[in-house]
């Protein structure tokens, strides 16, 4: 570990971001996006119904602001992350990318900052990171480089890291303030993120104020970013929007809550991947009290962080669906406390161990490319067609073609079927076709629709 801290910090964040910025650069506008894209219609119960009317596009910061108090009213509380979402479908997708990008390395310099309590890096600590969110964080593709996925998981668990940073600084400093509006505009910020993450950064929150209440540091900062953030929290939870859409989802769900059905789903759509995930951050945890060399205050830190990750899917699996992008946040937090571990371990990996991570790391990620540029292409393909038949009155476009490798073997780092299937356009004229409507709205098209012969000769996700 030594011998990586040789190499320059900047040089490890930026071969990470670097990766992620040309993933995002192959990353088409898909599903969700192209709803956001226009001023939400309440009137016709929001932008993801069938049969749509005529929709208006996001053109200026206020149409953002007109279309999230719609939302809020009748969707969902999630008004920070969608307003970020109309925010850059106003724009070319270039300044999503790089803009992601930036956000992607941010999450990985707040998880050092918050585990080391220091701005001096270390390459070898930045290594693990990366390494680690390449790994472990669930449904890669969907929740960061997906660009309505991204501002509500990535954007949004960057929020909530970014409130908790200050409580972490004076945790291991001692000595560290904030001015108070700073920190009610962060916890306001945070708390209004979204469900899980939003939950867990107020226990995370609580259980310093503990600490510190009982050392006698409890200061006002503290205090007023604890209750800016329950009140971010609270307009999040509490839109009635959110009780609107339970009603609609209620109506088409068949699992009674609680039952052994529901669980049983929970577990088999989000559990599982996380435990996959989890379980080797836990091991390193682990790892910590078995032989690191433990201080009290590291211990503390490692065990409010682990239980904040696992705690989250545990609570997930009490909600009426478990996707597995629910529980970003929890690899996210069992991440910050590994690096705080190995910061105190201080072991030397072995040399071939170190090599051979790296190694994997460099071969996914050029594999990862590689099936985004061929997705990409397809993309590309089809919005020349689609240019050249601008004015038909019916255009067939080819769906989707992935390689077979990934469609045999889970791969979270590309498009996947999921995300085909849910995301792109339909080969329906009749039904499940609001994406077929926003993408023809989108691009001044009287219709659009998948070839249905080729698209059933496709491996199905699922059968509608």
């Amino acid at each position: 570990m030594k011998a990586l801290n040789k190499i320059p910090a900047w040089a490890v964040v930026t071969f990470g971001a670097g990766i992620f910025l040309v993933q995002n650069l192959l990353t088409p506008i898909i599903g969700d996006d192209y709803a956001y894209a226009f001023i939400w219609d309440a009137a016709q119960n929001g932008n993801f119904q069938n049969n749509l009317g005529k929709l208006y596009r996001v053109e200026s910061i206020g149409d953002v602001f007109v279309s999230q108090w719609s939302h809020w009213l009748t969707w969902g509380g999630r008004s920070i992350a969608h307003c970020c979402v109309q925010f850059f479908m106003m724009f070319d997708k270039f300044f999503f990318d790089v803009a992601n990008a930036l956000v992607y390395a941010a999450l990985g310099l707040l998880i050092y900052f918050l585990a080391a309590g220091k701005f001096e890096l270390r390459a070898g600590a930045l290594l693990w990171i990366f390494f680690a969110l390449w790994f472990c964080l669930p449904e890669f593709y969907q929740t960061t480089l997906w660009l309505t996925g991204s501002c509500n998981y990535l954007w949004m668990t960057v929020l909530q890291l970014a409130f908790l940073l200050p409580f972490a600084l004076k945790f291991w400093r001692k000595k560290f303030s904030l001015p108070v509006p700073v920190m009610i505009f962060a916890g306001l910020m945070a708390g209004w993120s979204n469900e899980s993450g939003g939950a867990f950064t107020i226990f995370l929150t609580f259980l310093a104020l503990m600490y510190f209440w009982r050392q006698k540091k409890i200061e006002r900062w503290m205090l007023a970013g604890f209750i800016a953030l329950f009140a971010g929290y609270a307009l999040l939870m509490l839109a009635p929007g959110n009780f609107q859409r339970y009603v609609v989802d209620s109506n088409a769900e068949t699992k009674p809550f609680l039952s052994l059905a529901m669980l049983m789903d929970n577990f088999n759509d989000g559990m599982i991947e996380i435990i996959k995930y989890d379980a080797v951050l836990i091991l390193l945890i682990a790892g910590y009290f078995l032989r690191g060399k433990k201080t009290p205050q590291t211990t503390i830190f490692v065990l409010a962080f682990t239980a904040a990750g696992i705690l989250l899917p545990c609570l997930l699996m009490l909600s009426p669906e478990f996707p597995a992008r629910a529980a970003f946040a929890s690899p996210v937090f069992l991440i910050v406390a590994t690096v705080a571990a190995l910061e105190k371990m201080q072991f030397e990996l072995p040399r071939k161990l170190v090599a051979a991570g790296i190694s994997l790391w460099l071969v996914t990620s050029a594999f990862a490319v590689a099936v985004d540029g061929y997705v990409y292409s397809q993309f590309q393909e089809r919005q020349k067609y689609i240019a050249a038949h601008k004015n038909d009155a019916l255009i067939v476009v080819d769906p989707i073609e992935l390689p077979k490798l990934v469609e045999k073997f889970f791969w979270a780092w590309t498009l996947d079927e999921a995300t085909r299937f849910y995301g792109d356009l339909t080969p329906y004229r009749d039904k499940f076709n609001n994406r077929n409507i926003t993408f023809a709205q989108y691009y001044n098209l009287k219709e659009v629709v998948l070839d249905m012969e080729k698209w059933s000769k496709q491996t199905q996700f699922v059968y509608y």
